[in-house]
């Protein structure tokens, strides 16, 4: 059964309870596989660091990291008990990821029952479309193709929200007609093929037409109409 562990952002003590849950799911007897493509590369090596540091305490002590992603194949992913893609531009994510072909292999090795955690950037790629990050990253990557890989339903996936993000949520769903899920720091969803769950410490929020709806811990999201 596929496993999509969505969070909103935070540091490592606002995601601690999603990322205990993450670390319960998968086989500790083989390494993580960490993917910090939304970051500059200058900043790899305290990515490094910075994912060790909120792991290792919970027992994943063997992670390595990818930080090309040419030429990896599905099979390469089996060696891993889970995959972990970080934040940073999600316009730079997306196009590593469609540039090196890599986007089809998430896909398989998520319908192959692949464990997957994206935060932030690694959280929003996995939605509808991408351009509920507008407001926070430059399109410095020239994407022009602004669909994610669509494996929440037909929702989107907002990250880091605020209430004051809600009119900007409501002129994305006009322009762009997909539902969105809302994520605070805190928060995530757990995707699965029996539905959609919010884990985390806060709830989520669920904007379809002209509803904002509460989705508290443990609760499940129903499907869209759109």
């Amino acid at each position: 059964m596929r496993k999509l562990f969505l969070s909103g952002g935070g540091d490592r003590e606002q995601t601690r309870t999603i990322d205990q849950r993450f670390a319960e799911e998968i086989d500790k007897e083989k390494p993580l596989l960490y993917i910090p493509a939304a970051m500059d590369a200058s900043r790899f090596p305290d990515c490094f660091r910075w994912i060790q540091g909120v792991f290792q305490p919970l027992g994943l002590h063997d992670i390595i990291m990818w930080t090309n992603l040419k030429g990896k194949s599905i099979r390469d992913l089996k060696e891993f008990s889970a995959v972990y893609i970080g934040g940073g531009n999600t316009f730079r994510l997306l196009k590593h990821v469609t540039d090196t072909r890599f986007i089809d292999i998430l896909k398989d090795y998520v319908e192959q029952g692949g464990i997957i955690y994206g935060g932030s950037a690694g959280a929003i790629i996995f939605g509808k479309n991408i351009m509920t990050c507008s407001h926070m990253d430059d399109n410095d990557a020239g994407i022009r193709d602004v669909n994610g890989l669509g494996l929440t339903d037909e929702y989107s996936i907002w990250c880091h929200y605020h209430h004051e993000d809600d009119p900007l949520i409501k002129a994305f769903m006009k322009q762009y007609d997909t539902p969105v899920i809302s994520l605070p720091e805190e928060t995530a969803i757990l995707v699965e093929d029996t539905g959609i769950q919010v884990i985390g410490t806060k709830p989520a929020y669920v904007f379809r037409g002209e509803d904002r709806t509460v989705i508290h811990e443990n609760d499940v999201i129903k499907k869209s109409s759109t």
